[in-house]
């Protein structure tokens, strides 16, 4: 993990890296981590490149530091190119950070720097686990005032992609549907040519196999630290208004909705999820599932 944190927090970052050392993580911590005769910033970058997370200490000791902006910057450019939750925030003090880093997940450090080290450790080792890349929620919804939370990671694997989002605890499995709908922005349909052609979406959630029922989560077994499955189906629709309902025919093509027009629409309705995936591999499923 890189820590970022203003000269006066060093003593902070400091106990923080023993602490994730003794759970066995290591850190890097500027000039304790570079060499002798090293240059501080090509280790600085390589170390941005290959640590999992970025955790910026922030702190009313951050508010005019170029080289603290500087880092957590390009640690932003890196959480969002790629497609990973890359960037964490532990706050010091009640300094409120910048609106951008809103919808990073956030950690509260009052001095208890084992809970710290416990949830970042935790964190790592069930984002490793998912199989794919994990990422803020798009839209994250507001938990506050709803009683205890749990945070969850939702993937879908078609798109090897997750997103972790909090939700209350005392939610139900409809309630939950509905959270992740708004969370994730996804759409009901996309359309081209003034609506004539088009995709209807579908979404469900899966617990393992098992679609998620509409009862109390903790009932239908989703609790803290879960990733359930979330599967897309789609229908399309020509110009004439005819659905196909099986989405996609051997040949690619569907109720007058050429392959090049479907991938166009995915990309159009889904693309957010997966912000700057490289050119080369496709955002469309290759069956009518995005599972």
């Amino acid at each position: 993990m890189f820590l970022s944190f203003a000269g006066d927090d060093r003593p902070k970052a400091v106990l923080l890296a023993e602490e994730l050392r003794a759970r066995g993580v290591d850190s890097f911590v500027d000039s304790l981590s570079v060499g002798l005769g090293e240059d501080f910033v090509l280790a600085v970058n390589r170390a941005l490149d290959e640590s999992d997370y970025y955790v910026l200490l922030w702190s009313r000791h951050c508010d005019d530091r170029p080289f603290v902006d500087a880092e957590w910057t390009a640690a932003l450019c890196r959480d969002l190119a790629g497609r990973r939750a890359f960037l964490f925030v532990v706050r010091l003090d009640d300094r409120v950070p910048p609106t951008l880093l809103s919808t990073r997940r956030y950690l509260d450090a009052y001095d208890d720097w084992a809970m710290v080290a416990d949830e970042l450790t935790a964190t790592w080792r069930a984002d490793s686990s998912v199989g794919a890349a994990v990422l803020p929620a798009p839209v994250p919804p507001p938990v506050a005032g709803r009683g205890p939370s749990i945070s969850l990671r939702v993937r879908n694997r078609a798109l090897s992609v997750a997103h972790v989002l909090d939700v209350p605890a005392a939610s139900t499995g409809g309630e939950l549907h509905d959270l992740v709908r708004a969370a994730l922005a996804l759409p009901d349909e996309e359309t081209r040519f003034g609506g004539a052609v088009g995709l209807k979406f579908f979404y469900q959630l899966k617990n393992g196999d098992d679609p998620i029922a509409d009862g109390p989560l903790a009932l239908v077994g989703v609790t803290e630290g879960a990733t359930i499955d979330i599967e897309v189906r789609m229908e399309s629709f020509g110009p004439d208004g005819s659905f196909a309902r099986s989405t996609f025919r051997r040949d690619g093509a569907t109720a007058g909705v050429n392959p090049a027009m479907v991938r166009t629409l995915v990309r159009s309705a889904l693309g957010h999820l997966v912000p700057s995936r490289p050119r080369s591999r496709r955002l469309t499923p290759p069956t009518g599932s995005a599972g």
